[in-house]
């Protein structure tokens, strides 16, 4: 199998199974930045001492991932919903800036 000889079918490629899992979670994490006013870049420098990094791993981690695409598309405030484990976080960042 995989060889590519005539007559042997080559193996399907298998993705990471959690890849569908990181890209949700990373793009309901930028929404949620954008959405409390908080801009990546300066966000991401260090401003923030690993802030953003640990703000990432909190947000992979998160069993609320529904409930946080639901409060973005319902329009929420311009401040992190208290169930986001990265509210804290956000909200000092929308207060202080990253600039």
């Amino acid at each position: 199998m995989g060889s590519g000889a005539p007559g042997r079918s080559t193996p399907r490629k298998r993705g990471w199974p959690m890849t569908r899992w990181v890209e949700r979670q990373s793009s309901l994490f930028g929404r949620m930045m954008e959405r409390v006013g908080a801009d990546p870049g300066p966000t991401a420098r260090e401003r923030f001492e690993g802030g953003f990094a640990a703000a990432c791993r909190r947000c992979l981690a998160c069993p609320s991932s529904t409930d946080c695409e639901r409060w973005l598309e319902a329009g929420g405030a311009d401040a992190a919903p208290p169930f986001c484990a990265n509210a804290a976080f956000l909200n000092h960042v929308r207060t202080f800036g990253a600039g």
